[in-house]
């Protein structure tokens, strides 16, 4: 008897993984708004009956503890996980309430993780790794350096002396991020958490772009200094890493390009006045 063999193929299952930053969630609700107000909103951006399985968020949820996590549940209840870090707003005290809360910044990143964790499949990374059926999720919130000065202007002397006074007077995180002295002591916190993750994950997430390169910035401020603060010099975790994205926010403009065979995107829905209030920024989706 002639027994023929088949062969059948496997159809690989891949993960759909939606992607969006900078969410600023105090910047379009405030005073008295509804699930419903946050559902309506989101429906601009996102396609609720058609969205991915996890939802990837690099960071600034926004100024107010409980109400990200209030909004993180709403739009939990359309994905299976949503997986994110913090950004340099989620250090932010302002207002009373945080003030009064907290005793620094820190100690309201830490409430903020902890209450995200609490949550059934909602993560928040800190230097560590989440599977989910069978890809890896690692990151941590970041910070930016001196990278962008180093690769651009390597034969320039720039004290941190310098760096400091251009920091106070570039950007509102030296006046509401308390807790630290120098523009990059956090990116010093959380450099060793980067080399704890970088080798192990499919996909990496921070708040800050990995690249120092000014071709990886919009090219109307290539020629700012102040792009330090928007960037550190990851090129060794680039191209010694296994991931296979990199997914980072902060920079409030739609970035993506390759480097050293990783695909590294920016989707941010920024402020009201930069999305059109939403209407103009769409959802980045993924295959992995």
């Amino acid at each position: 008897m002639f027994v023929k063999n088949v062969l059948i193929e496997k159809k690989e299952i891949k993960m759909k993984i939606d992607i969006l930053s900078d969410l600023h969630f105090d910047n379009y609700f405030y005073g008295k708004y509804t699930k419903d107000d946050v559902i309506s909103f989101y429906s601009q951006i996102i396609d609720f009956k058609n969205c991915g399985d996890v939802l990837v968020i690099a960071g600034d949820l926004g100024h107010n503890n409980h109400q990200n996590i209030k909004i993180l549940k709403i739009l939990k209840e359309f994905y299976k996980n949503i997986v994110c870090v913090l950004g340099n707003h989620d250090y932010y005290l302002n207002g009373k309430e945080n003030k009064s809360l907290f005793k620094d910044s820190f100690e309201r990143v830490s409430n903020m993780r902890e209450l995200i964790n609490k949550q059934e499949n909602i993560y928040c990374l800190d230097g560590d790794i989440i599977e989910i059926d069978g890809i890896k999720f690692g990151g941590c919130n970041s910070w930016y350096n001196d990278g962008f000065l180093q690769v651009n202007y390597p034969n320039a002397y720039f004290p941190r002396k310098s760096n400091n006074a251009m920091w106070q007077n570039c950007t509102p995180d030296s006046k509401f991020v308390f807790g630290i002295e120098n523009f990059d002591d956090i990116f010093e916190i959380e450099k060793p958490k980067i080399e704890r993750v970088y080798k192990e994950c499919d996909v990496m997430i921070t708040h800050i772009n990995p690249s120092a390169k000014k071709e990886y910035l919009n090219l109307k401020y290539h020629n700012e200094l102040s792009n330090t603060f928007f960037c550190f010099d990851g090129e060794d975790y680039l191209k010694n890493g296994s991931m296979k994205y990199w997914i980072f926010g902060h920079n409030h403009d739609i970035i993506e390009y390759r480097e050293h065979n990783v695909k590294c995107i920016c989707n941010p829905l920024g402020y009201f006045n930069e999305s059109g209030n939403g209407s103009w920024v769409k959802l980045k989706q993924i295959e992995v």
